[in-house]
């Protein structure tokens, strides 16, 4: 009996013991199996680039993919300009529907203005992008919302014209030749930046490449120039700087224009949205649509050389900003036919074949007669120059009675 009661027992703790074997294995090829799961999921949700990102961000995570879907472009472009603060108000989407309903394909909105504000949140957020930030626009909530209505998604950014950084960081603007910082006009607050300075143009290419992972269709560049009032003959840049002392050390040197450096800023700016597969715009002087020599050095925007660049250029073609008696007019503020048209041909006589013109036109009455005839007028120049399309300028963005004359223009058609 006691012989049988032993080899019972034996047997029962040998049960145990296996029975716990076999839990003891189960537990850990579950918690391998979980470990697997998460990190499948993390490679499905991160790419290896998100990952290095990553590991330098203390406080935010960005997980970002690159633009897959972008819309291309329409064959001919009816487009609108918004502020970052229309976009994220409840006009929105009424101005979409009237927008839709006029046969408007395109809308430009900032994210990031003149006055240097910046409209979304970046990553490496250091103190001076986030006193400057008010993070009101979710790009891919934008980008959606504009898609779902088969529009195409433009992100205006103002490159060299910031009045935050001109004033908080007169380093980063040009300097007078006795070392102080330049100011374009006294009367007013610094606003523009040496678009020459190594950081400032490192700034502004941080905040395009984000905005371009962000999914946009496309990057708009705004004041992609040098600065034109003032006394600019007092003004000195970073690269004239930089020329002078190379230019001691080897006789040969042959020293840069302003052209140059708008050039090679646009091409920098050209491989980050080639990455991203977001295409990239620039607007431009109407007046350098003449491409006279003085405008050209004075801007640094040649047209045949930064459209190599470029899927498209965006002359500004208000004819309330041009001089009462320009090209003989008597009344060229209410000639806009005759302005926008010029001008959109000399642009495509100088721009490179790979780049479409889309111009910018004036739908505001500040110094115009503001009736259908006026709007009506530019688009019909824009059309007989074999334009690709036309971009609407109101910087208060009120456009129900614009958008009503074109709807009913082209219902007429």
């Amino acid at each position: 009996m006691y012989c049988n009661f032993k080899v019972g027992r034996v047997n029962k703790i040998k049960r145990i013991v296996f029975s716990g074997f076999v839990i003891l294995i189960l537990f850990f090829l579950s918690c391998e199996n979980q470990r697997d799961k998460k990190t499948i999921e993390i490679f499905k949700e991160e790419s290896l680039e998100d990952i290095e990102e990553h590991i330098n961000i203390d406080t935010i995570k960005y997980t970002q993919q690159e633009n897959k879907s972008a819309k291309k472009y329409f064959e001919f472009t009816r487009g609108l300009y918004l502020t970052a603060y229309t976009v994220a108000s409840e006009k929105f989407p009424v101005i979409l529907d009237s927008a839709v309903a006029a046969g408007i394909n395109t809308i430009v909105f900032d994210l990031k203005n003149m006055n240097g504000k910046i409209f979304f949140s970046t990553p490496h957020m250091d103190s001076l992008r986030r006193e400057r930030t008010i993070p009101i626009i979710n790009i891919p909530k934008v980008v959606k919302t504009l898609q779902k209505r088969d529009m195409r998604a433009v992100a205006r950014i103002v490159m060299f014209h910031d009045q935050y950084i001109a004033e908080v960081k007169s380093n980063f603007r040009p300097q007078r030749m006795n070392g102080e910082p330049w100011i374009e006009k006294k009367q007013r607050k610094p606003s523009w930046l040496d678009p020459s300075h190594p950081e400032v143009q490192e700034e502004l290419l941080d905040v395009i490449k984000y905005a371009a992972k962000n999914g946009v269709d496309e990057i708009q560049m705004d004041y992609i120039r040098f600065p034109t009032q003032g006394n600019i003959s007092e003004a000195v840049f970073c690269y004239q700087k930089e020329d002078s002392i190379l230019a001691i050390a080897d006789t040969n040197y042959v020293k840069r224009l302003k052209t140059d450096i708008i050039v090679d800023f646009v091409k920098q700016a050209k491989e980050i949205c080639v990455r991203y597969n977001v295409t990239l715009t620039a607007d431009i002087f109407a007046i350098v649509a003449w491409q006279r020599e003085n405008d050209i050095q004075n801007t640094g925007q040649e047209i045949e050389k930064i459209t190599e660049f470029l899927d498209s250029i965006h002359p500004m073609v208000y004819s309330s900003h041009f001089s009462e008696d320009f090209g003989f007019r008597e009344n060229v503020y209410n000639e806009p036919y005759f302005i926008v048209y010029k001008a959109t041909k000399l642009a495509i006589k100088h721009t490179k074949s790979n780049c479409k013109i889309i111009p910018y036109i004036q739908a505001n009455p500040w110094k115009v007669n503001f009736e259908k005839d006026y709007i009506i007028s530019q688009i019909r120049a824009v059309e007989d120059a074999k334009a690709s399309g036309f971009m609407l300028w109101n910087s208060s963005n009120k456009y129900f009675k614009t958008l009503k004359w074109i709807k009913n223009y082209y219902k007429e058609k």
